[in-house]
């Protein structure tokens, strides 16, 4: 037998012997939980990290922070897409202790790339949660600095930087960066659900802004969002924009949709776009049938006025 081969044998009992031990007395689990994270071996400290998760010991805070110092000196070969410090940073949020603030720091600007891709947005969103448990008047000015910064491939850590600028009551942070410029449509989606304290007035300027370039990119998911917003918050200084919406270039599934959703609010504001609409005859139909779905009077007064013409 190889050394190699005793080794990975070594490492596959004492894996087998963790699983036993996470269910039983902590002293020989926490035992075993140090040696194996001393090992060396990744698949030995994954294990580890993955048992602590289910299982957290607070006693062992000062050695998780150690292993996430050895593994940021030399990232490339012992934590390659920095899956171990993610799970590292996920044990310290759940400890809850507030002298982790230079962890979350440090996570949140670490910029690695593996096979050319950015391998650390996780690490650096989970940066941001650390910094914001630990002090919430260092955290905005952190934040700030990635609200920009999502990849192709993962709106991390951006989401999670306005995610909770908004929980930690910096709306207007959010605010500012939708009508900065042109940003991923998802994450605007995700902006606008998040200023629900924002007034009405300003909520408005806010749409009828993403939804000129929403038009133009004949963005669907978007221009659905931004209607959605307007009807639900009751936006009747954004009501100009739906028929904008309504007549852009969009399927006619979403057209349905659209009229359906302004027909259930009964509003007369609302019902009254549906009977402008109706002088179209391509979108009559559309109209007619979200219009038939609960009438009203005031619904089938707008029907009967269109049957008789």
């Amino acid at each position: 037998m190889t050394m190699a081969t005793r080794k990975s044998s070594k490492t596959s009992m004492s894996l087998s012997r963790l699983k036993i031990l996470a269910a039983g007395e902590e002293a020989p689990y926490q035992e075993l939980t140090v040696e194996l994270l001393a090992s060396g071996d990744r698949l030995a400290r994954e294990a580890a990290l993955e048992a602590l998760l289910e299982r957290p010991l607070p006693g062992m805070r000062d050695q998780l922070r150690a292993l996430f110092d050895e593994l940021s000196g030399a990232s490339d070969k012992l934590d390659p897409g920095a899956h171990l410090r993610e799970r590292i940073a996920q044990l310290l949020l759940t400890f809850e202790d507030t002298r982790d603030l230079d962890v979350g720091l440090r996570a949140s600007e670490t910029y690695e790339k593996s096979m050319g891709v950015d391998s650390t947005a996780n690490l650096r969103a989970l940066g941001l949660k650390l910094v914001a448990m630990a002090d919430l008047d260092v955290f905005p000015y952190v934040a700030a600095e990635h609200v920009n910064d999502a990849g192709s491939w993962s709106p991390e850590p951006a989401n999670t930087a306005l995610q909770l600028l908004a929980s930690t009551g910096n709306q207007v942070a959010v605010y500012q960066w939708l009508v900065a410029g042109e940003h991923d449509p998802a994450l605007i989606e995700a902006a606008l659900g998040l200023l629900s304290d924002a007034p009405a007035s300003v909520l408005s300027r806010c749409v009828g802004r993403l939804a000129h370039g929403a038009l133009a990119r004949k963005d669907e998911p978007l221009l659905t969002k931004l209607a959605e917003t307007i009807v639900e918050r009751e936006l009747e200084d954004s009501y100009d924009v739906l028929p904008s919406i309504m007549r852009g270039a969009i399927s006619k599934e979403l057209y349905a949709y659209l009229a359906l959703l302004l027909a259930s609010t009964n509003r007369p504001g609302l019902l009254a776009i549906l009977d402008a609409e109706m002088s179209d005859v391509r979108r009559r139909s559309a109209i007619a049938a979200a219009l038939r779905v609960r009438t009203t009077p005031e619904q089938e007064a707008i029907l009967k006025r269109w049957e008789e013409a």
